[in-house]
């Protein structure tokens, strides 16, 4: 088996969580008023392509799965905005007159496969379906001064946001709606307004991700995460006072690469016949009959990625009630990226365990992995978001 064995395996959950996060909406940074503002975003995506480590757009499970299967993924954000002042009557000088505000986003999720994908996950002994509660994200920040040049006025915001990995985690599942690591987000926000109707929210934000505590699918989720920088904005035009039109773009990127330390994805059932090698591990036909059946194993090691980045274009609408509730619709089209991969060794043996000690000599072949979830895959497909945001105290 002298030429490399491919394992075209390339499959996620959901968009990153944190990009859905904070991608920004119609005056999404502009000062608002003091109280407290309830909000819920439902996306959905059907995602059947995803981008390879070179930006191609390729299938799910790349030949090793028919076209046409796909990953459905809901994603549900439940968000609670404080605005208010702390430090109004205080000696604190710098915060006296800068509101603050405090959020806590909390995430459900419910993902599923098409058939093929499941199958060809059972041949690994993993699992595709998931739901339940994912991680938590607590907010905190304040308003810079605002200023007035004419027609022109705008705002900062400056805010620290901490996840906290408290979400629905399962080892050997390709899709979780938890993660396990902490990640730590200083954000820098701007808003700005053109004589009353047009509007740009604009962002930037650091995302450090700690090391995971556990991986899931075969070591396929990054132990290490690389960090992830964000760049964001949010144009729009407001026809009259209900009603608004909104464009944006969003960028992200991580800074270095995800490390892989725990990769352990194997076939379940050995030893391997060679229509399992040809139809599953996309070994060439030349090579299914030189043995009758032999065992496989990842030779273990710290396995890194290119790093993975993401463009994604925004268009929708905004229909505000009274002043006090918000209605939003808008589609998003990811238009550039990367993926995560990766190569990974395997032992190829004549019995069990297979091991260094036990492999055939010059038998050892290459398997092309892809990381999954949500610091590693970048989806090619579509998405779509509802979200509605409530004024509980309307001023």
């Amino acid at each position: 088996m002298k030429r490399l064995l491919v394992l075209g395996f390339t499959l996620l959950a959901a968009q990153a969580q944190a990009a859905i996060l904070f991608t920004p909406h119609v005056s999404e940074y502009a000062k608002l008023p003091r109280g407290g503002y309830l909000d819920t975003t439902l996306v959905y995506s059907s995602i059947d392509r995803i981008r390879d480590a070179d930006g191609r757009k390729v299938a799910l499970g790349n030949t090793a799965i028919p076209p046409g299967e796909a990953i459905s993924a809901s994603l549900l954000l439940g968000r609670y905005l404080w605005i208010g002042n702390f430090f109004e009557n205080s000696g604190f000088k710098f915060l006296a007159d800068r509101d603050q505000v405090l959020r806590v986003i909390g995430t459900a999720g419910r993902q599923s496969a098409s058939g093929a994908v499941n199958e060809l996950s059972r041949d690994f002994g993993q699992s595709t379906r998931s739901s339940g509660l994912g991680d938590v994200f607590l907010l905190a920040g304040f308003y810079g001064r605002e200023y007035h040049y004419g027609p022109l006025h705008g705002n900062g915001l400056y805010t620290l946001t901490v996840k906290a990995p408290v979400g629905s985690f399962q080892s050997d599942s390709l899709l979780n709606t938890g993660t396990r690591y902490w990640s730590v987000i200083p954000q820098l926000s701007h808003h700005q307004d053109w004589f009353g109707r047009f509007s740009v929210d604009a962002t930037a934000a650091f995302q450090y991700n700690s090391a995971a505590s556990r991986t899931a699918y075969g070591g396929l989720t990054p132990s290490k995460p690389a960090s992830v920088f964000n760049l964001e904005a949010n144009l729009a035009w407001k026809f009259s006072e209900h009603w608004f039109a909104e464009a944006g773009i969003s960028h992200y990127q991580s800074l270095g690469s995800n490390r892989f330390d725990e990769v352990s994805l194997n076939l379940a059932d050995q030893p391997v016949p060679p229509t399992a090698a040809c139809e599953t591990l996309l070994v060439p036909a030349a090579q299914c009959g030189l043995l009758d059946t032999f065992f496989l194993a990842p030779v273990p090691g710290q396995y890194r990625d290119r790093g993975i980045r993401n463009s994604v274009a925004t268009a929708g609408f905004s229909y505000v009630y009274r002043s006090s509730a918000v209605f939003s619709a808008r589609a998003a089209l990811p238009v550039a990226g990367r993926g995560s991969q990766f190569t990974v060794p395997y032992h190829v043996c004549l019995q069990a365990p297979c091991n260094a000690d036990t492999e055939l000599p010059g038998a050892r072949q290459n398997a092309l992995l892809s990381g999954v979830q949500e610091a590693a895959a970048i989806s090619a497909s579509p998405y779509f978001e509802l979200r509605l945001v409530f004024l509980l105290f309307a001023p």
